[in-house]
């Protein structure tokens, strides 16, 4: 969190001056992961899983190829997928994994993305996750119910979509649907100019050969994401904005909706009554 701080306060500081040093420290601002301790019960819930560890092409920052931390509950034959959002990690899940684990005829993934939790990695990005996940299904298979939040949610549709994979129920806490919107947002939290943002998203282009707007579910299909899908959301969230949503929904009438005002954004995935409505719909497909 330390290092997240220096960053935040080196973004606040950024002028127009130096357009190489601006896209460091906005990319820095962007793509690096805060990595946070485990709680007991976190610890407690990762120690009970099987560590496998497999790897992502880093292909727009390090060039690497880089190996990323997979966590393996119960050997059941119906597999459920968990991933988690930006600045996050598996255990971050730890109820909802531990609720999960008790239904008979499971397995439980989960994963820390690159460069997040326990994964190393210097800066990790929206690619970097849908290649995780394309690894994880050619590890295990598909899975029968994908569970995501936030950027995780988003990179659950795109991966589902490429590989054409359809599972039996895809649950979506507070996606993602708009990069672009979520990149301009946490810029204008710490006051980025607007002149320096529009310039970073000419640099993006020029590193990704698309524009970030190109990173918007609504120009999915999503023919393949799930045969029933639900996205639990909050309307006052402060890090997404749910007018992007709401204009998703309109393309997608037959998604369900839970909404739960004025949970955050964070705090939805441990909110009590959203992690009973899920189990109630995980058990309607398992049991």
């Amino acid at each position: 969190m330390k290092v997240y701080k220096e960053i935040v306060a080196q973004a606040r500081e950024l002028t127009s001056s130096d357009i190489t040093e601006q896209e460091t420290i906005l990319w820095r601002l962007l793509c690096y992961a805060a990595k946070m301790p485990l709680r007991k019960n976190q610890e407690e819930l990762i120690s009970q899983a099987q560590h496998i560890i497999l790897q992502a092409p880093d292909t727009y920052f390090s060039g690497r190829i880089l190996p990323f931390n997979v966590f393996k509950w119960g050997t059941g034959s119906r597999l459920i997928l968990v991933t988690h959002g930006w600045s996050s990690k598996a255990a971050d899940f730890t109820s909802l994994i531990t609720a999960l684990t008790v239904i008979e005829n499971v397995t439980v993934v989960a994963f820390d993305a690159p460069g997040n939790g326990s994964s190393p990695g210097e800066l990790s990005n929206l690619i970097l996750y849908t290649e995780a996940l394309q690894a994880i299904y050619r590890q295990f298979g598909n899975p029968d119910i994908v569970i995501g939040h936030s950027l995780g949610a988003m990179a659950n549709m795109m991966s589902l979509e490429q590989a054409g994979i359809k599972p039996e129920l895809l649950i979506s806490i507070a996606p993602v649907i708009n990069l672009k919107a979520l990149f301009n947002n946490m810029m204008e939290a710490v006051n980025i100019p607007e002149k320096i943002r529009e310039t970073f998203f000419e640099r993006f282009f020029e590193r990704f050969k698309e524009p970030a707007s190109a990173y918007d579910l609504t120009n999915y299909t999503l023919e393949a994401a799930s045969k029933d899908h639900w996205i639990a959301y909050d309307d006052q969230d402060a890090v997404v904005n749910t007018d992007f949503l709401i204009a998703f929904l309109k393309l997608h009438p037959g998604i369900e909706t839970t909404l739960f005002s004025g949970t955050g954004h964070e705090k939805l995935i441990r909110q009590e009554e959203l992690l009973q409505e899920l189990m109630q719909r995980v058990r309607r497909i398992l049991l």
